[in-house]
């Protein structure tokens, strides 16, 4: 089986198994368009980016566990709001709200996916920096040093927005920073060692935003 195929696989068994749990619990949602929305980018996300497992040891000793902290804080605010909306009495309305979130989500899942096709086969899922790489400051690393990460942030945060899961949202709001800027601190690290003209680069561009270090 392919990259691709296992990973559409992967995403469609993940989303099965919530969608048959809401028909238990809530089956009146199923006919939420939101549910669906969101089926929809976690998919094309879970395809567009590398392969990984939920349940895999640490890589690299640089990693410290950032790259399982991500991923089952995502899981978290994920299964938070589907939950905080499976709790509705009411269904949200599919209004000027709703395509904002859904073009958000959309706008990061872009910036993700073009970030990691600018590293290219240097994009890894844990921290590492692999033989013969170089520093790539092309494409959005232009204006900000970790744009795979701020993208991820929209995306996730703008989906607790679609669902009107504001108390997910708020848990968002603190634990995937605090996941993303952990990472970042050791993946800084291990850059700042390895090429010498990172501090450079780094002085003239933003962690996450352009120009917010």
């Amino acid at each position: 089986m392919s990259a691709a195929l296992k990973k559409t696989a992967q995403a469609l068994a993940i989303w099965t198994v919530a969608l048959l749990v809401i028909r238990q619990v809530r089956p009146r949602l199923l006919s939420v368009p939101q549910l669906w929305m969101l089926a929809g980018v976690g998919v094309a996300a879970n395809v567009l980016q590398p392969a990984y497992s939920p349940f895999e040891r640490q890589r690299t000793p640089a990693d410290r566990w950032t790259a399982l902290q991500i991923l089952w804080t995502v899981y978290a605010v994920q299964i938070g709001a589907v939950a905080e909306l499976c709790f509705r009495r009411v269904p949200p309305p599919v209004d000027a709200l709703t395509w904002t979130a859904l073009a958000a989500m959309l706008g990061g899942l872009g910036l993700r996916t073009w970030a990691v096709a600018t590293l290219g086969r240097w994009f890894t899922w844990n921290v590492a920096v692999q033989p013969g790489q170089r520093l790539v400051t092309s494409g959005p690393y232009r204006f900000v040093r970790h744009p795979s990460y701020t993208g991820a942030l929209l995306t996730f945060l703008a989906a607790c927005l679609l669902l009107r899961s504001y108390r997910a949202a708020a848990f968002a709001a603190v634990a995937l920073p605090a996941a993303f800027l952990r990472r970042i601190r050791h993946e800084e690290r291990l850059l700042h060692t390895t090429f010498s003209e990172y501090h450079q680069y780094a002085a003239r561009t933003g962690a996450l935003l352009p120009r917010i270090r």
